[in-house]
């Protein structure tokens, strides 16, 4: 990653992280590459890096928030992994191919891909915090009922000491 574990903000440097993927994409567009086939592959390069950065920084986020600062489960980074695979770019772009203006500069082209790569990681990142949404819930519904459970023993242990406590100082 682009910034050190002791930076203060996580997300600032996230931010900063992606400028620079950004502008090495940039860069490395300014001279044509030889085809469509080098901009699809840079545009999957991005959008993998991009994943990591985002990954890397709820990674950061998580074990500054918990209380123990325990690193987050190498199953659950996968989990999340596998929750972020590669967006159909390539398909998206071969369905265009047929309506594509000829008179379209290179520069559009790789500008529509890169909007239609961001689209797509919003689309997903907004799918992933869904998920991670109802995932938390029924695990805290469950903590919730596996606490009922015991509290509700423990309520019973607690009439029945009474009582017999109770019945113990009666005779």
């Amino acid at each position: 990653m682009g910034f050190s574990k002791l930076d203060k903000d996580p997300n600032e440097g996230l931010r900063l992280e992606l400028h620079g993927l950004v502008d090495a994409y940039c860069d490395h567009h300014q001279n044509e590459p030889e085809g469509e086939d080098q901009e699809r592959l840079a545009l999957l390069e991005l959008e993998d890096r991009f994943n990591e950065a985002l990954l890397n920084t709820v990674a950061l986020n998580y074990q500054n928030d918990s209380q123990d600062s325990s690193p987050l489960l190498p199953e659950v980074r996968q989990e999340l992994r596998s929750r972020l695979r590669r967006s159909p770019v390539i398909s998206l772009e071969d369905r265009d191919l047929e309506g594509r203006d000829p008179r379209e500069s290179f520069f559009d082209r790789v500008l529509r891909g890169f909007q239609r790569l961001l689209g797509c990681l919003l689309r997903k990142w907004r799918a992933l915090l869904a998920w991670l949404r109802r995932a938390v819930a029924a695990g805290m519904r469950a903590v919730c009922r596996a606490a009922e459970a015991v509290w509700s023993v423990f309520q019973d242990f607690c009439s029945f000491t009474a009582q017999a406590l109770g019945f113990a100082l009666q005779a």
